[in-house]
Formats: C-alpha cells, structure tokens, sequence
C-alpha cells in the first residue's frame, strides 16, 4: 500500500486520459491566456453594461445550441465506422441550418416583439437579436468538426483550433474597443467563432472527414439508430443550459446591467478551471470510456487519477478566492471591479463542485445513461427556475440562495455518477468470477 502511494505521482504520468487530457488542456490554456490577459484592458475599455449585455447575448446563443441539432452532435464519437460517424456529422449540421434560419426567420417577423417576450432588459440592442441565429450556427457547426477530431483523438488540433478562435476574438475586440463600439464584444465573438470553424473545417477535412459518404439512407439510419438522444435528452439538456445561462439573465431583470456585468466577471474569473481542463478532461473522457464500454472493459483505473487532479486544482481555486478574492480582483482589474471579488467569495464553493462533476459528466453518454441524466437535468431545471421566487431579495441574499441551490444538485450528480460506476464495474466483476469458475 504504502509503495504504491510513494509512486503513486508516476502512475499519474502513465495515465492515457492525463496524458490526452493534458494536450487539449494545454492548447485551451494557450488559447484562454490570450482572453484572459485581455480582461483587464477590455474591462477598462468596456463598460460594465456592455459585459452584460454579452452575457445576456451568450446566454441566448447557448440555449439556442442545445438545441439546433437535437443532441445528434453527441454521437458523433459513439459510432464503431468512421462512415456512420460522418453521416451523424452531417445530420447534425443539416439539422442546426434548418433550426438556425427558422430562428432567424422569427426574429426578422417579430423584431422587438421577441425581446419583449423573451423578457430582455430595456438596453439590450434588438438588431443583435439578429446576429444570434449566426452565433449560434457557427457554434454548433464547431462542435460537431470537434467531436470528429476528438473520434479520431487529433488533440493537438482541437487545442490548434481554440487558439485560434481565441486569437481572433482578442484582436478583434481590442480594433472595436478603440472604435469606441458598444456591441464591439458581441461582434468580436462571431469572428473568433468563424475563424474558429474554419481552422476546424480545415483540420477535420485532413483527418478523414468525407462529406461525400453522406446518404440518404444512412441520414434515414443514423435519425432512427440514435433517436433517444432527441427524444429523452433534448428537452432536459435544454433545461440543463437553461439552469447555468438563466442566472446572468435573472440578475440583468431583476437588479441592474452594472450587477450583471459584475457578476459576469466574477463567473468569467471562477470558470476558468473548467474551461480550461473541465472540458478537455470530459472529451477525452467521452472517447475513451465508449471504446471500454464498449468492449466491457473496466474503466475505473483510468477514473482515480483525474479525480485526484481535479480534486486538488478545486481546492486551490477556493482557497485563493476565500483569502484573496477582492484583492486580486481589485489589482488585476481597477477598483471599479472590487465587488467582482466580493460576489467570487460566495461563488466559488459552487463553481469548484461544478468544476469537479463537469469533468466526469460525459460519462452518461458513454455509458448510454441518457434517461437518468434527462432526470437529473430536469430536477437542477426546476430548482433553478425557483430563484424566480426569491427576485425581491437584496442581490448578495439571491446570490447565496443560488450558489447553495448549486452545490445541492452537483452533490446529487456527483453520488448518481458514483452509483453508475459502481454497478457497471460490479458487473463486469461478476462476469468475471463467471468465467473463472464456471459451475
């Protein structure tokens, strides 16, 4: 016990999902520096309601995501012939243009009738009710080229890639900054997602991706064999994005664009272990575990060694912010920005377990628990929604209600995943003991 505990950071070293994992993080941090050493020149440049209003145009663009291509972005890793990935590939895509421009086409009919429905602040732009339709194609487009270079483990591209986006968007809002445009940061995203689909489009097509596989048939095939995706994970992944892009719109309704922005800093700031490993660590995660599961292969040695990384990399974040939020806030972005650091000090027990589960969460499409998932999605759901009862509390009360509404449902997705996994390998310890011994 002891001698594996000695060696144990070598067995770390070792692990394939660190090593992959370690790739992609890398390229995220590369391509997530350069935004984040932007903040505090953006910050300065732009407003506070300007950040705002992006965040409430984000939240927009990734409800909107969820759903144009019906979950079918999901399975593009799942299938066993690279043929029957591509034609999922392609009916993803198919099915996000159509979705996309019937948005559109609502917006071009109803103008600011929409904003009044979707309950926007007065100052948000209604002509950037326009620009959602294209932010959220080229977004879903992304994704779907990703899943391929994750199918076909190209890392390496993936984080190319990031950079990439990441670059141009930092260029491009530093040339809107000093055109002194209001919406300068919205109009910087859809460069950096264009760039971004490009460099992808480019990649995937060097890989194997060949369009010309797609058929008919196989569209018909890959629309029925994968239809639970659509059918029980839609509406819950909906509520789902809902759950985590709501709050920013909550807080823009019932407070003011100044406390949205400063609250959008302060999950900017907080969300970076999870966009910069989170995310690299659930792909990598996706690809490996399917080829396991489906092989009926024990994957728990491969589960240990992120549990550890993470665990560690979340304990320093709350320390960091609990001792230092308002300091660190305060240098790094002007005193204008202090309460950035105050609202991080209540957030960041939140956003570490969301980081910690967030890293493990790909493995209910992996193990094809796609209807127990559905349930949990719907359950964070409905506890988010019931912050609408809370609206006339003073915003610091409101805020401690949410975080703890959080830290309950990730604590509930953390023990459903536990369960699955113990189970799982139970089986295969059965099967096991089955074929040693027969009779």
């Amino acid at each position: 016990m002891k001698s594996d505990f000695k060696f144990y950071p070598f067995h770390l070293l070792k692990s394939e999902i660190v090593r992959s994992s370690t790739v992609l993080i890398s390229g995220t941090i590369a391509a997530q520096l350069v935004s984040i050493l932007l903040q505090p020149v953006l910050r300065r440049l732009f407003s506070p309601e300007s950040f705002g209003i992006l965040s409430a145009y984000l939240s927009l663009v990734g409800m909107i995501v969820i759903l144009c291509s019906l979950r079918y972005d999901d399975t593009i890793v799942l299938p066993k012939s690279d043929k029957e990935s591509i034609n999922v590939l392609g009916l993803s895509l198919i099915i996000s243009l159509f979705f996309n421009l019937l948005i559109f086409i609502l917006v071009l009919l109803l103008g600011s009738r929409l904003k009044t429905f979707l309950n926007l602040p007065s100052g948000f732009p209604v002509k950037i009710l326009y620009i959602i339709p294209a932010g959220s194609f080229l977004f879903s487009v992304y994704q779907s080229l990703n899943s391929w270079l994750i199918r076909k483990r190209k890392f390496v591209s993936v984080s190319v890639n990031k950079l990439v986006r990441r670059s141009s968007e930092g260029v491009a809002q530093l040339a809107f900054a000093f055109l002194k445009s209001f919406n300068g940061l919205i109009y910087s995203d859809i460069i950096g997602q264009t760039a971004n689909v490009a460099t992808a489009a480019l990649q995937s097509k060097k890989y194997g991706l060949n369009l010309k596989l797609i058929s008919k048939n196989k569209l018909a095939y890959v629309l029925k064999k994968y239809s639970e995706f659509p059918k029980f994970n839609l509406l819950p992944a909906f509520m789902s994005s809902c759950s985590y892009l709501l709050p920013p719109i909550f807080i823009l309704k019932f407070y003011s664009s100044e406390t949205a922005g400063f609250f959008d800093l302060s999950k900017l700031l907080l969300s970076i272990p999870m966009a910069l490993i989170a995310s690299s660590i659930s792909n990598v995660l996706l690809q490996r575990i399917s080829e396991k599961f489906n092989n009926k292969v024990s994957f728990l040695p491969d589960l240990k060694p992120v549990l550890i990384i993470v665990g560690l990399i979340a304990f320093v974040e709350i320390l960091a912010i609990v001792l230092f939020g308002e300091d660190l806030f305060t240098f790094i972005f002007g005193s204008q920005w202090t309460m950035s650091g105050k609202i991080s000090r209540i957030m960041v027990w939140s956003f570490s377990l969301n980081f910690i589960v967030s890293s493990f969460t790909s493995i209910f499409v992996s193990m094809r628990k796609i209807k127990t998932y559905s349930v949990w999605q719907s359950i964070y759901f409905v506890a988010i929604i019931s912050l609408l009862f809370f609206k006339k509390l003073v915003f610091i009360d409101f805020l401690k209600i949410y975080v703890g509404i959080e830290v309950v449902c990730y604590i509930a997705a953390a023990l459903i995943m536990f369960t699955i996994i113990y189970r799982y390998e139970s089986s295969l310890s059965g099967v096991n003991a089955n074929q040693i011994n027969p009779h």
